[in-house]
């Protein structure tokens, strides 16, 4: 799955991180988090966006999964795995461009109130992915 354009403005700054963007396959990504997190869903699209400052991001979250998290589905409205910070950031020694990406498990409670807590850092780079999932040293 790759991601869509929705609030970009390019500029000499950023228009090689932008098409860099553009190539990223998130599929491998979410295949790994949902085998993670044991879960079973479907991610929405990917959406590369600029910051202000003209920095590249993109961000995805999934779709809502309280009925997978067994005793938490009487107490929260929403649970979703999302993209937290994120950058397409270039290495400033080799100039190659590479995605990184802090995956969160955020959510909401039916009372109010919410939350979210890391479930794994990711990296793209040369076309492939590697991850630290949360408890791992």
């Amino acid at each position: 799955m790759k991601a869509i354009i929705r609030n970009v403005e390019a500029t000499e700054y950023n228009k090689n991180a932008i098409a860099y963007a553009q190539t990223i396959d998130f599929a491998p990504l979410f295949d790994h988090l949902k085998a993670f997190a044991k879960i079973d869903c479907e991610f929405q699209t990917p959406e590369i966006y600029t910051s202000r400052c003209g920095d590249v991001h993109v961000d995805f979250t999934s779709d809502n999964i309280v009925p997978q998290t067994g005793p938490f589905s009487v107490i929260l409205e929403s649970c979703v795995l999302a993209s937290f910070s994120n950058y397409v950031v270039t290495d400033k020694v080799t100039g190659e461009l590479r995605y990184w990406v802090s995956v969160s498990v955020r959510y909401s409670h039916l009372d109010g109130g919410s939350n979210g807590m890391e479930l794994c850092m990711a990296e793209y780079r040369d076309n492939t992915w590697t991850f630290r999932n949360a408890g791992s040293k």
